[in-house]
């Protein structure tokens, strides 16, 4: 008997381990497996319906709806956004973020979520990212969090409830409204309470957040997606119904279940056979819908988070900048093309019976020189100008405009506009100030080589050759070859203005720092510094960078780069701030920071910034104490000492009074040295010999017995007496 008891635990313990077992295996792999099968269930019931689907159909069904009905749809949306946003005003009082930046996160975290899953149930990790400088834990958030959630399906439940009560009830769309009001009431006080006894929500804030204010913005949110369908239904001659809302919302609910993001596919597929029309123009309501209620707000919240995340962080901004001057070059490519490239004959003869000929004249040289000044301005955006981003935006409508006057481009049109809503959106990257003229002479060359461009493609789509150059005083609609030779010749003399304006502009030139320059960074040195190189500022040949009383730097522009050398000279404390103010200097001359010759300590803070380090040689230190003339050590030193000795010469330190009245006996041992070395004096990272340089520090000079010298060299000595060098 005992034997048989145990057998039968035995096979009951493995039954139940294999139970647990695919338990398991369901829970972690239904979320990948369940989508697939979801939709693969929806499509084989609604299988009939959808192969009756002909793709020139659904395009005819688009273009009979009434356009008014679907720009009534995007009025409804974008009011839909404007509620969504107030569920994070509501929901995250407690945070540190003003009710106008609640809003913005909550309005661009659904608008973004609502196309991956359905409204909140996607936005929790975005909406972290978004509050974390506004809040000291992850889980003051939770509760908002959950609130937000309990508001947002206990509304697409209530109104579910509510259309099943109305449609009972033989009532129409009000009373489905008000049903749904009281339910949506009901079904979020029921899950709040639920929810109170969760202990993650014990002090989370959950309890914090107005029920009542949610249960209204979750009515209304769904309120406006139902009006917004209503709307593309009546753009199709479709009426609203409580039957027609009862499909909407049961696809939404579909779309949930199937774990299918946005619900594509699933909820597709159930409204294109649930819906009382035939079913090319029932796929054209779903498809016109999905654009304009979940794709478009989508591209522009992604838009938006990407433009907040490149300004959280500061190493990417640079890479987003020159990300959008590519997309602005490439814009302005495509329009200098579009313009050298002959029209389509059926927009030709449209052209020809309602657009003036002056207007496609314009059109023409407008479209092709805001294309060449787009190219231009490309680098004044990858410097993050101001100036660059205003003019690229107005260039961008114009020429958008122009497509259409010189050929109804309208592809060109819609790419222009798409460029120019993808700069809006990253505005805030662009706030420098341009100091003078940022155009020079490789902007020239790039438009030298694009005008080459126009004319070699020009030749070549219009198949005439230059010849079109001998015919380019002739109008015409259809004259189209000399149209493109006039332009040409404006765009080369557009160019050749460029060039002389360039050649003929006062050049900026370095400007040696003045005396009370030069004595306010030694000052800061004294107080602040510690080395001795940066005394080199007394040389003159670099220019001082000072940021208040935080410290100040050395620096030479040359070329597209700002040269800092050596370590800027600031308190460890600052060195964020003051790397700050360089990099905005930096970029108010259009020049990029390039640090030479610095120490370890500043290692860190420009990894931090992107930057990457290049070995070019070392600095060596000697301690003094180390220094003697006892032993193998100071074989070297003594024999230098004997050779003065014999030559009867003598070496000492002469101070800075000295060295001023001495200064012609050192000037022509300069001269001579250079003259015998066949060599020009060096500068920036080295001295070179500078009356007033010199007069400033000791020098050390080796003389003869009657004091004449016959070498030299500067001492200069940091101000903690921590260590001196000769220059």
């Amino acid at each position: 008997m005992t034997s048989r008891l145990k057998r039968a635990a035995l096979a009951l313990h493995r039954r139940f381990g294999r139970l647990e077992g695919a338990t398991l295996w369901i829970l972690g792999y239904a979320s990948r497996v369940w989508p697939p099968v979801a939709i693969a269930v929806v499509v084989w019931l609604t299988w009939g319906a959808l192969r009756a689907i002909h793709l020139r159909e659904v395009r005819a069904a688009m273009r009979a709806f009434d356009a008014r009905w679907v720009w009534a749809a995007a009025g409804f949306t974008a009011l839909n956004l404007v509620v969504m946003g107030l569920y994070d005003v509501v929901a995250f009082r407690q945070t540190r973020s003003a009710a106008a930046a609640r809003w913005r996160y909550g309005a661009v975290a659904f608008a973004w979520s609502n196309f991956l899953t359905l409204g909140p149930l996607a936005g929790p990790a975005i909406r972290f990212w978004l509050y974390a400088p506004a809040i000291d834990r992850a889980a003051d958030l939770r509760g908002g969090v959950v609130a937000i959630s309990i508001a947002f399906l206990s509304g697409l439940a209530g109104w579910v409830l509510g259309t099943e009560a109305a449609i009972a009830a033989g009532a129409g769309l009000g009373v489905a409204a008000a049903a749904a009001l009281a339910s949506t009431a009901a079904i979020s006080i029921a899950a709040r309470a639920v929810a109170r006894r969760s202990r993650m929500l014990s002090d989370a804030g959950f309890d914090a957040v107005p029920a009542y204010d949610l249960v209204l913005v979750g009515w209304v949110d769904w309120l406006l997606a139902v009006a917004a369908f209503m709307c593309v239904l009546r753009a199709a001659s479709i009426g609203p119904s409580t039957a027609a809302l009862h499909t909407f919302l049961a696809g939404q609910l579909v779309g949930l279940v199937s774990l299918v993001p946005g619900g594509f596919g699933s909820a597709d597929a159930y409204w294109i056979a649930r819906l009382s029309a035939p079913a090319a123009t029932s796929a054209a309501i779903v498809g016109v819908f999905r654009f304009v209620y979940y794709i478009l707000p989508w591209a522009i919240a992604s838009l938006l988070l990407l433009s907040w995340a490149t300004r959280r962080a500061q190493r990417r901004i640079e890479l987003a900048r020159r990300a959008i001057a590519g997309l602005t070059g490439a814009g302005g490519l495509l329009i200098l093309l579009s313009s050298a490239s002959p029209a389509l004959h059926v927009r030709l003869l449209e052209l020809e019976r309602f657009v003036p000929l002056p207007i496609v004249e314009l059109g023409q040289v407008t479209a092709a020189m805001a294309g060449l000044l787009l190219l231009a301005l490309a680098r004044g955006l990858a410097r993050g100008y101001r100036a660059a981003f205003g003019a690229t935006m107005a260039l961008l409508a114009l020429a958008a405009v122009a497509a259409l006057a010189k050929g109804l481009d309208w592809e060109e049109a819609t790419v222009l506009g798409g460029l120019a809503i993808a700069a809006a959106s990253h505005a805030a990257l662009f706030t420098r100030r341009s100091r003078g003229d940022w155009i020079d002479g490789s902007d020239l060359a790039l438009a030298m080589g694009a005008v080459a461009v126009f004319v070699v493609y020009g030749a070549i789509t219009h198949r005439s050759g230059f010849a079109a150059f001998s015919r380019w005083t002739e109008l015409g609609y259809r004259l189209e070859a000399s149209r493109f030779a006039r332009t040409a010749i404006a765009l080369a003399l557009a160019v050749v203005a460029a060039a002389a304006y360039v050649a003929m502009r006062v050049p900026v030139r370095f400007t040696r720092p003045s005396d009370e320059e030069v004595n306010r960074a030694l000052e800061l040195h004294a107080a602040i510094g510690g080395g001795s190189t940066p005394l080199m500022v007394a040389n003159g040949d670099k220019s001082i960078f000072t940021a208040g009383d935080r410290g100040f730097c050395l620096y030479r522009i040359i070329g597209p780069y700002l040269v800092v050398f050596p370590d800027p000279i600031v308190r460890p404390q600052d060195r964020r701030e003051f790397l700050d103010a360089l990099f905005l200097f930096a970029g108010d001359v259009d020049r990029r920071p390039l640090f030479y010759q610095i120490s370890p300590d500043w290692i860190p803070p420009l990894h931090d910034r992107g930057y990457v380090f290049f070995k070019l040689g070392e600095e060596g230190y000697m301690p003094l104490a180390r220094v003697t003339t006892e032993g193998p050590a100071g074989k070297m030193y003594r024999q230098i000492l004997r050779r003065g000795e014999r030559d009867g010469v003598r070496f000492r330190v002469m101070p800075p009074y000295e060295v001023e009245r001495r200064l012609d006996e050192l000037e022509a041992i300069s001269t001579d040295w250079l003259h015998r070395k066949a060599v020009n004096e060096r500068q920036f990272s080295i001295g070179f010999f500078d009356r007033a340089y010199l007069a400033r520090f000791p020098c050390a000079v080796v003389e003869t017995a009657d004091g004449s010298i016959v070498a030299f060299a500067n001492v200069l000595r940091g101000p903690r007496r921590e260590d001196f060098s000769v220059d």
